[in-house]
């Protein structure tokens, strides 16, 4: 143990900051000097120094412009509408991110028809630039492959060739697909996601609103293959290998081979193969043919894991699948004082959920509070029946297909109500904490907290102080996000779209204007994505979430255009929003259906507002200066918001165009806006921010909300150009990602993601 963890904060640092090995000081000095045990200190300190040069050292590079390479897809890689893409090992060894643009139909359904994992293929490829993340808290394509070892992305113009394989990996991954498709064949259509995610690793056919669910109830992990599943298969093959007549050693000797084919079955991720090989150790421990702690098993295996695959330490997956296990091997005196197994699961639950938040928190934002009752019913649940169910049924399904449509005909309706109870959980208030991410010094005093109160916990001493010491970093976790003076402006980049988010002192408020969205052009065909980009559920909600946000007082719609509220019905789904506003005409538009569907299920009024609504609130005034009565016209008729606090205006206006700026300078000629921050009409096109407009509001800054080399040619150079006439500083999403201005009085700030 005392080797393994300064081997993953060598990893650490040679990624991050070589200033990280410092922390080993914190570790190995207090740790050795209390034992007196100096030659390992000089190992270890050895180890720490080797380790760091050698991920230091592990770096890959792509072949430059256009080239000929050989490749072997992953067995992760997937097919989503006109595209083929996963992670491939090219003939030098390094890993990439291939993707390939199919050509027609035809060749969609030759792939489909083929399991890529078990060919190796020749192609010309071309470097492709990665896409920079939205902001710090969305999805960063360069972190994801930092994650997975891969040194970029290759898109593939031309495949010259393709050779099946013959390796023994091959053929586990064609074993793997061949599963796949008879669990798709022969199982119910309701059973086959899950029967894909508990027999073979396969999530991907799990949709959005599913994981919502059980990461409502934080049931997540029953649905990853890990120590539970390993271990109630482990103990059915033992069982039914003992009872058949075999001896104990040919039992043990059976498993040994065939629990790391079923890791490499099973897809292989990281908390397979953690349980896989601890499961090992265990069983040559309790042959008698070797002796070795299980925490130094766990430590081993994960050793194992960085030294092959450095930049594992980055997963989520990785850290929260040992640091559970050791939690529970390191809390044995607290399991044994439980009196029964109802007491056992009690407590493994609240060990692993409380060891696991910090991490939980800095990658999700958000933690079940309802897991720590719903695993006592839901771990014995799918441990007892669903997963040793699917096991009988996926046999029987292969050895006796008449048993197996019996027992589907009598399993399905049992799971449907279970299914539909799930969700009546799922649907109930207060069941998340959402705190956002916490900062270094909130981890810090989290980590710090969790570590005192298990030890006052297994001392059974001082066990208030251990409670205090656990809540106060959570405290602090809760209420620092809404300690802040100013008003904050965030402009958050949702590509070609538009979406703004008000914060007001103390949080005392939060009003979003718009959403996002992607504007989808023709009727769904072969090249549509099965599971479309969610600008909402996948930039605008992570964003308030990381922020701690959980209630918007105001969803502000300006007009029914897709890129300005297509998300709409995903931030309605994921957060609670009291009122929401929009222009009068605009709730007929097609776009607007969800939303208003979801608005009456969830009983949130929708006001229809327009020019003179106006309200005040922690010493700033808000007011609607458009649209006025008048008959709705699309980008014209836009909400426009302005919000003012002595000297200092903000404008939002929406899309609003040419005719509407000069219908807003006819009704406000004479007001004075004073210092005015413009966040430009229309994404910066040319049919907006008009000179006379311009002129009149004399901005002392500009925002423009577009997207990276945007089809529409926003923002247009014309209007780019008239700023810069005006000795008018801007900034764009497109190229400073999301912006964040900071308010304090008559003052700002302006950040950026980029």
């Amino acid at each position: 143990m005392y080797i393994a963890i300064p081997i993953a904060i060598s990893a650490f640092a040679a990624e991050l900051s070589g200033s990280l090995l410092l922390l080993n000081l914190l570790f190995l000095v207090p740790f050795f000097f209390l034992r007196k045990d100096y030659l390992h200190l000089f190992l270890c300190t050895t180890i720490v120094g080797l380790s760091f040069f050698y991920f230091s050292s592990k770096t890959n590079t792509l072949p430059d412009g256009s080239s000929i390479v050989t490749f072997v897809w992953h067995d992760q890689v997937k097919m989503d509408g006109g595209k083929v893409k996963g992670f491939a090992r090219i003939s030098d060894g390094t890993v990439v991110y291939m993707m390939y643009p199919l050509e027609s139909e035809r060749q969609k359904e030759l792939f489909q028809s083929i399991n890529l994992a078990t060919f190796q293929f020749t192609a010309e490829v071309m470097q492709k630039e990665m896409e920079p993340a939205a902001h710090d808290y969305a999805f960063d394509m360069a972190r994801y492959l930092r994650m997975n070892g891969a040194a970029g992305i290759l898109e593939i113009t031309e495949i010259q060739a393709n050779v099946p394989l013959a390796t023994i990996r091959s053929r586990l991954s064609h074993y793997r697909s061949n599963i796949k498709q008879h669990i798709r064949s022969r199982f119910p259509s309701t059973l086959v996601t899950e029967a894909e995610a508990l027999l073979i690793g396969d999530r991907t056919g799990m949709d959005s609103s599913l994981q919502v669910e059980y990461r409502t109830l934080g049931i997540t992990h029953l649905f990853a293959i890990s120590g539970l599943h390993i271990g109630l298969l482990t103990f059915f093959i033992r069982a039914i290998l003992l009872r058949v007549g075999f001896r104990k050693e040919w039992v043990t000797y059976c498993l040994l081979f065939f629990l790391p084919l079923y890791a490499c079955i099973a897809g292989g991720a990281p908390s397979v193969w953690r349980a896989v090989t601890v499961t090992m150790i265990m069983l040559l421990a309790l042959s008698g043919n070797l002796r070795l702690r299980l925490d130094d098993a766990l430590a081993m295996s994960a050793m194992l894991f960085m030294i092959s695959q450095p930049y594992i330490v980055f997963q989520p997956g990785f850290l929260l699948s040992y640091l559970a296990a050791f939690s529970l091997l390191y809390s044995s005196a607290i399991l044994g004082d439980a009196k029964h197994n109802l007491h056992v699961s009690f407590l493994v639950t609240v060990i692993t959920q409380i060891a696991l938040y910090p991490i939980l928190l800095y990658h999700f934002y958000e933690l079940s509070i309802s897991s720590f009752i719903v695993n006592l019913f839901y771990v014995p649940l799918y441990s007892v029946v669903i997963l040793p169910a699917n096991l009988l049924l996926l046999a029987c399904s292969y050895l006796v297909p008449p048993l197996a449509h019996i027992l589907f005909f009598i399993y399905e309706p049992i799971r449907q109500w279970i299914g539909s109870m799930t969700s009546w959980l799922a649907s109930l208030p207060y069941q998340l904490w959402t705190p956002g991410q916490p900062d270094g010094w909130g981890a810090t005093f989290a980590v710090i907290g969790v570590l005192i109160f298990f030890v006052c916990l297994e001392r059974r001493k001082s066990i208030v102080l251990g409670i205090v010491c656990l809540l106060l970093p959570a405290l602090y976790l809760e209420i620092k996000p809404v300690l802040h003076r100013d008003v904050i402006v965030s402009y958050v980049d949702v590509g070609q779209g538009d979406s703004t988010i008000i914060e007001l002192p103390f949080r005392k408020a939060v009003y979003v204007i718009d959403t996002g969205g992607v504007v989808r052009f023709g009727e769904k065909n072969w090249k549509t994505p099965d599971q479309p980009f969610e600008v909402g559920r996948n930039i605008v909600v992570p964003y308030l979430k990381a922020k701690g946000i959980t209630t918007i007082d105001r969803l502000i719609i300006t007009h029914d255009d897709a890129d300005h509220m297509e998300g709409a019905d995903e931030v309605l789904e994921e957060l609670r929003v009291k009122e929401i506003n929009t222009p009068p005409g605009s709730e007929q538009g097609k776009s607007m259906v969800d939303v208003l569907r979801i608005a009456q299920q969830q009983k949130i009024p929708l006001r229809l507002v327009g020019e003179g609504e106006h309200w005040s609130l922690g010493g700033y005034q808000f007011q609607y200066v458009a649209p006025e009565e008048r008959r709705y016209e699309g980008n014209d008729s836009s909400l426009v918001l302005v919000m003012a606090n002595g000297e200092l205006t903000c404008i939002f206006p929406g899309d609003l165009e040419m005719a509407g700026e000069y219908r807003m300078l006819g009704r406000y000629q004479t007001t004075d806006f004073g210092r005015v921050i413009l966040k430009a009409g229309h994404h910066g096109s040319k049919t907006s921010s008009t000179e006379a407009f311009v002129r009149f509001l004399k901005p002392e800054l500009v925002l423009i909300s577009a997207g990276r080399n945007s089809r529409y040619g926003h923002p247009h150079a014309e209007v780019t150009e008239r700023f810069e006439e005006h000795g008018i500083p801007y900034l764009s999403t497109a190229e400073n990602g999301t912006i964040e201005l900071r308010i304090k009085g008559e003052s700002y700030t302006i950040s950026s993601s980029r």
